[in-house]
């Protein structure tokens, strides 16, 4: 009976263990088909991001190509001096010299905002400045834009002293502008040239130029009044 009962005890414990190592591995089976499946929901979630970057990414050279080609022709239809026009639209820097490309920021963006802007003008944007420098036969026109802005500015204003002259409805207000746009005419051919200048050239004035087309539109001046004394 002693024996009997011995082999009981320990047939019991030999049971127990196996429960408890069934028990241990069934657990462990379970915890690692868990961490095998959401595993395999990041791979499938990375999988994903990396399809709709890499869409949005073919997309987005896709866009700045279009754009660069619509510019460049719009560069191609731009007045410029002989020999000066460009010629086919330049082919894209290798992979390999091009950073990293992030379909979040706005780089490319930019750029193009900046062509466009020195291709068709406007209020400066995205921080573009004016660093351009005016080519060598620009300055000998400036008093010929100088003198034509000035001759065409005196005459409006000698018309509207005429007009004056007549007596009509707020004569004194035509006699006002008149005057002064008759004595600022020099001066007219500046805004006209900046503007050019910075449209074409992503340029400003300096003070030679600036001379320049205040001297012609003195000259212009001079032979208003003188033809019309």
């Amino acid at each position: 009976m002693t024996d009997y009962r011995a082999l009981m005890a320990d047939l019991a414990g030999t049971v127990t263990r196996r429960a408890t190592a069934l028990a241990a591995a069934e657990r462990a089976y379970h915890e690692g088909m868990a961490a095998a499946a959401a595993e395999l929901r990041r791979a499938e979630k990375e999988a994903e991001e990396s399809d709709r970057r890499a869409a949005a990414a073919a997309s987005a050279v896709v866009e700045v190509d279009r754009e660069a080609e619509r510019l460049w022709s719009d560069l191609q239809r731009t007045r410029a001096w002989p020999g000066h026009r460009p010629g086919t639209v330049p082919e894209p820097a290798p992979a390999t010299a091009q950073p990293a490309l992030d379909v979040d920021d706005d780089a490319s963006t930019a750029v193009l905002a900046r062509v466009a802007h020195q291709i068709h003008g406007g209020p400066p944007r995205i921080g573009i400045g004016l660093s351009g420098k005016l080519p060598v036969l620009v300055p000998p026109l400036l008093p010929l834009l100088g003198a034509a802005t000035s001759a065409i500015t005196a005459l409006a204003a000698s018309a509207l002293l005429a007009l004056a002259n007549l007596d009509p409805p707020g004569v004194g207000f035509l006699r006002l502008v008149g005057g002064l746009a008759y004595f600022a005419s020099p001066f007219a051919g500046i805004p006209v040239a900046a503007g050019w200048a910075r449209r074409r050239w992503a340029a400003r004035l300096d003070t030679g130029a600036v001379a320049l087309t205040v001297l012609g539109g003195l000259f212009a001046w001079c032979a208003v009044i003188i033809t019309l004394a």
